[in-house]
């Protein structure tokens, strides 16, 4: 048996002991959940090849090895760079034969943008529920519609991190539902998900994903500018450009929409004018790209955005303002930067969100 098969071995035992824990003190819908959860997982990870043996594999592609030697000097730039610590996440590449690896859903009540909470035992709450099952997804969705009158939107996932613990296992894996990506795409979605290995705080979605959100959008411009020619970052800007002005046009319909809803107008009332809402930010989102090719699947998005979708965009968007208050305070220094964030971490969640919230009050 080969030392990796050996390391797969015992941390397979250790990782289901504790599942196991957990699923005693779990509804028989939790078990259910949680036993397919690690049992896709596994899966994955049982799959994945280390990532110099397909470098050295002669029959390999050619447009994999390129791509998979840009993994490879992402993360040494994350590493020298960013001031990441080094795990072994991203050292394997797995093809799963499909085109996200998750779906995970989200859900609001009505006429509000308070996204709902699953709390796990030992990793804790977040406001979103994956599925490695499409079908899954969508079942789970119309079931929060019909009993529990939520309204839903289902986003497909193309990367996760499981924040360290798959070390023993051999580290999250690259996947194929995201190395195809331009390489701008590519630093950014390794940057994010590798920033949630560097500080996560438990029960706090919209800090993790924010603070990944800041290092990505910053880190990848480094990368550009150290990595990239002018017609790089030329491209860079155009990229950033249009996120941006996707972004303006989500806030702004956003805090619209809060307005509406804290009128406490007539309910048909409050319906009608929240369409026509949504009915003008598609209009926008469409117009934005009149002069260029737009994805079937982008057109799907926009006509599938809801007051559930815009939620959970807020989650990656809204503190990004104030991690980067942080960062220029800290002398624009990653480390300093970490440990400033590492302090906010001790917080209770309740305070915390006071003080970031206040802050953006006043920009």
């Amino acid at each position: 048996m080969s030392k990796l098969s050996r390391t797969k071995n015992r941390f397979s035992y250790q990782f289901l002991l504790v599942i196991f824990g957990s699923l005693l003190l779990s509804s028989c819908t939790s078990i259910k959940y949680n036993y397919g959860l690690i049992d896709n997982h596994l899966n994955i990870i049982k799959n994945a090849q280390p990532i110099d043996a397909i470098l050295k594999d002669k029959t390999t592609n050619q447009e994999l090895k390129t791509k998979l030697r840009l993994v490879n000097k992402i993360k040494e730039f994350a590493y020298s760079e960013l001031h990441f610590r080094k795990t072994k996440s991203y050292s394997t590449y797995s093809d799963i034969a499909r085109n996200a690896v998750l779906w995970n859903v989200v859900a609001v009540k009505e006429n509000s943008f308070e996204l709902k909470e699953w709390c796990y035992i030992f990793i804790g709450c977040f406001n979103y529920r994956g599925f490695y099952k499409k079908k899954e997804a969508e079942e789970y969705a119309k079931d929060l519609i019909e009993f529990e009158d939520l309204e839903v939107a289902i986003l497909p996932v193309p990367a996760y991190s499981t924040l360290g613990w798959s070390d023993l296992f051999g580290g999250d894996p690259v996947l194929n539902t995201f190395i195809w990506t331009d390489e701008i795409d590519l630093v950014r979605l390794l940057i994010h998900e590798m920033t949630h290995q560097q500080v996560f705080v438990k029960n706090d979605t919209l800090f993790n994903e924010s603070f990944a959100s800041f290092v990505e959008d910053t880190g990848s411009l480094q990368w550009i500018k150290k990595n990239g020619n002018s017609n790089d970052l030329v491209l860079y800007e155009e990229k950033k450009r249009q996120r941006d002005s996707v972004g303006k046009l989500l806030r702004s319909s956003k805090e619209t929409l809060e307005n509406l809803f804290n009128q406490n107008l007539k309910k048909k009332e409050t319906a009608l004018l929240k369409e026509k809402i949504f009915q003008k930010l598609r209009t926008s989102l469409i117009e934005l790209n009149d002069d260029r090719e737009v994805s079937e699947e982008y057109n799907d998005w926009v006509f599938r955005i809801n007051s559930a979708w815009l939620a959970a965009f807020s989650l990656y968007d809204r503190y990004k303002p104030f991690f980067k208050y942080v960062f220029i305070n800290s002398n624009s220094d990653w480390i300093t930067f970490y440990e400033e964030v590492r302090r906010l971490k001790k917080i209770k969640k309740g305070e915390r969100a006071k003080i970031i919230e206040k802050f953006l009050k006043l920009q």
